[in-house]
């Protein structure tokens, strides 16, 4: 996980290094020493650390955004951020997974975490976060117990998984990113949508992010590794006749800040979203649909990213106190484990050792990542798996990679023995309207994953899933077919009803292959800004041509018009 950068922007000895990191490292070695300490810790006779653990993220980020050619926003900074974790009691039962805790502890209101280099600075700050969190560990341990008086478990799981010793030693060698030439750039970008007057709003962005990872716990893990990730993202609105917002979107991502991306991609880009955005607001509304639709290019992969990749896990339910509600809703491919859930011609693996975005070594908790065979010829053979046990398994495969413990992919790859060629997929859409008197299908493009949706609209489209289903992030990029082959651009529909079980009605895939970089966030729909950590990921997959699927009309009230012209559109109307 590119730890460092999304949380600005949550047995054998394996040992692997690439020019190990110098031995003076003063921050490696105060964690070190404050380690030793914390795993002698004692009060009142109660219980002792069993497990301890200590992660530092530092490094530098730089950003800017700018709208219509004006810059709105430039910085660049240090950070540096711990975090400290301290299990009381044994494998089998500690103070976690327990709902109702409470935070615990002692309060000492410790501020930000040293920025320079002083190992008492930092020992000093490490010991009292640990003091801490160990008086938390024991009031929550307490607490737990006092609810298990209560309340009888169906199934008693342990509180953590066993995990080998691991090491991973990188070399931190600071990088030099040019910020004035990004900052200059993303200026110039933005001022690009004053070539579309009728857009509402526009934003290009820009971050950069050069950062360490710093772990060890301990069972002896230790892990120092580079994280660096830069994003762009390119932004737009506009307001259709009858009051819609319509958006489109063009986001980039790599893991190579030294490498962004060429001004001449990130131009064409802005262009292509203005047109889009326009097009979209001029396009006329569609209706209730019920039929085949095709998940063209990008719009298969966020499918998949949407409604498999966070469904690929298993949500452990924590302990409550009698009468308190659980934390933790079932995700919707719990207890399918060797059923069905796609075609027979369908595989999907998460393979974290492929280069790329979301390529991996080691995840949050210190576990090597493996290569994963998920869905093997249609069946659901695995899920993503942390430290934390769940039903029917006691092992992590190392894919904790956001707050909480909460799994995440890394490459999910998903790949069909059985393929068409795009033109044979619309070809089928066509044969599958006409034997059923249909006077069109449905072509998807794009879906708004991850959501540059304001949170109240965000809510509206949770809200208008309808009670029991599952909502799905809105379709931005939405054409009908027509049996005749020609194609309309169409607008306010949502789909309604698509869920990880839809996934059985695929009636073919395409023979074409597209990747799709996003940042996990767990948020509903992934939310941009959203979360309290992120895991970047990558989606590999082919068109899709699902059948029988439901688009409804969107029907909530409608903000009004602005009373005059934008300047932009005055200014074009008197050239």
């Amino acid at each position: 996980m590119k730890r460092t950068a999304l949380l600005l922007l949550a047995g054998s000895v394996s040992v692997w290094s690439c020019n190990a990191l110098a031995a003076d490292d003063p921050i490696f070695d105060a964690m070190q020493a404050e380690l030793k300490r914390a795993s002698t810790l004692t009060l009142n006779q109660l219980e002792k650390p069993y497990f301890v653990s200590y992660a530092i993220d530092e490094g530098r980020i730089w950003t800017a955004s700018a709208t219509n050619g004006g810059l709105m926003s430039s910085n660049s900074s240090k950070f540096r951020v711990p975090e400290v974790h301290i299990r009381v009691g044994d494998y089998k039962f500690d103070n976690t997974n327990f709902a109702g805790g409470g935070f615990g502890g002692a309060r000492y209101n410790l501020g930000s975490f040293p920025l320079e280099d002083d190992p008492l600075v930092i020992r000093h700050y490490l010991w009292l976060a640990t003091d801490s969190a160990y008086k938390g560990s024991l009031q929550q341990i307490a607490r737990k117990r006092a609810a298990l008086r209560s309340v009888t478990l169906n199934e008693q799981l342990p509180d953590l998984a066993h995990a080998a010793k691991f090491t991973l030693s990188h070399d931190y060698k600071p990088l030099s990113f040019d910020n004035k030439t990004w900052t200059d750039r993303t200026r110039r970008i933005s001022a690009l949508f004053n070539d579309f007057p009728s857009l509402r709003t526009s934003l290009v962005e820009f971050s950069a992010v050069d950062g360490f990872h710093r772990f060890i716990n301990s069972e002896g893990t230790e892990i120092r590794k580079a994280e660096n990730i830069g994003s762009v993202q390119i932004r737009a609105s506009a307001q259709a006749s009858d009051g819609m917002i319509v958006r489109d979107w063009a986001l980039f991502y790599t893991n190579d800040i030294t490498k962004m991306f060429p001004e001449a991609e990130l131009t064409k880009a802005a262009q292509d979203v203005g047109a889009q955005v326009t097009k979209i607001a001029a396009a006329p509304l569609g209706e209730n649909y019920t039929g085949p639709v095709l998940f063209e290019g990008v719009a298969s992969a966020q499918l998949m990213a949407e409604i498999l990749g966070r469904n690929l896990h298993i949500a452990r339910k924590p302990v409550t106190a009698a009468g308190g509600a659980s934390q933790a809703a079932a995700t919707e491919l719990e207890g399918r484990r060797g059923v069905r859930i796609m075609p027979e011609s369908f595989d999907v693996t998460d393979d974290p050792s492929k280069p790329g975005f979301g390529h991996e070594e080691v995840d949050d908790e210190g576990v090597p990542d493996q290569k994963l065979s998920l869905v093997e010829k249609g069946v659901l053979k695995d899920f993503l798996r942390t430290r934390e046990p769940v039903r029917g398994y006691t092992e992590s495969n190392g894919r904790s990679r956001l707050a909480g413990s909460t799994p995440a992919p890394t490459n999910l790859i998903v790949t069909s023995k059985e393929t068409n060629s795009v033109q044979d997929l619309k070809k089928k859409i066509i044969d599958l309207c006409q034997q059923r008197g249909l006077a069109y299908g449905i072509i998807i493009r794009k879906m708004d994953f991850p959501s540059t949706a304001p949170l109240d609209e965000a809510r509206k489209i949770l809200a208008g899933a309808g009670a029991g289903r599952t909502a799905v992030s809105m379709p931005m990029n939405i054409y009908r077919l027509y049996t005749d082959g020609r194609e309309e651009l169409i607008r306010g529909v949502r789909l309604r009803g698509l869920n990880a079980r839809s996934l059985k009605d695929i009636m073919a895939a395409g023979n074409d292959s597209t990747t799709f970089n996003y940042i996990e966030n767990g948020a509903p729909f992934a939310l941009l800004g959203l979360g309290s950590s992120s895991a970047a990921v990558s989606v590999v997959a082919p068109s899709m041509l699902i059948d029988d699927l439901e688009l409804t009309k969107i029907d909530d009230e409608m903000p009004k018009l602005p009373l005059v012209a934008s300047p932009a559109s005055q200014a074009a109307a008197s050239r």
